[in-house]
């Protein structure tokens, strides 16, 4: 019962925004790397996989800004929030596009995704960013402390493949030439963060 419960509030884009907003103190912890990334790239142009309900679109310039997501009522509450931002529903694991940018955002995908999937994501992102590109990917960690409070936003965000430190650490290595990585926590949620560039 309480699984479907949770199942019905991750399908509401409003009720799944204000629900991860305010445990995780309005993202700001996140919001603060990112912007860090940006000041350092200089207004990047950015490619956002998995945008979401667009909590994160107002950090960059709408003109060259794209959120991607593969649902379509996330996308709507997104444009509502940020009409001056672009968006387009997606998936990600084999969209193709001529564009190319300087920052790939990949906040709270993967953990959605078995490895195969993960690596098809990674993949477009990679092929979507600029020779000098950066890319930036934040998951959701688990740990086996978790608060019951974490452990309930974890099962409402329906993400399967949510891995610990250990595990991200080994399957960021295999994939990604990293130039930082941390462990940080958004309100009482644990993520993990590396910034770099894909191995080709």
């Amino acid at each position: 019962m309480l699984d479907a419960l949770l199942h019905r509030l991750a399908g509401s884009p409003s009720a799944f925004h204000i629900l991860r907003k305010l445990p995780e103190w309005n993202f700001r912890q996140t919001k603060n790397r990112i912007r860090e990334v940006c000041a350092r790239l200089g207004n990047p142009s950015v490619l956002d996989i998995g945008c979401g309900t667009g909590e994160y679109a107002g950090l960059f310039d709408p003109s060259s800004y794209l959120g991607t997501d593969i649902n379509a009522r996330y996308l709507d509450f997104a444009r509502r929030r940020s009409p001056v931002h672009r968006f387009e529903e997606a998936d990600m694991t084999q969209w193709s596009s001529p564009a190319r940018f300087d920052l790939v955002l990949v906040n709270g995908v993967l953990h959605h995704l078995s490895d195969d999937l993960a690596d098809a994501v990674l993949s477009v992102a990679a092929e979507h960013l600029v020779s000098e590109g950066r890319l930036l990917v934040i998951e959701d960690v688990r740990d086996d402390d978790d608060p019951l409070l974490t452990r309930m936003l974890h099962r409402m965000d329906e993400g399967h493949y949510i891995r610990d430190v250990t595990a991200w650490r080994k399957f960021f290595s295999e994939r990604i030439d990293s130039e930082r990585s941390e462990r940080y926590f958004s309100g009482i949620c644990p993520y993990y963060l590396v910034e770099g560039r894909p191995k080709r």
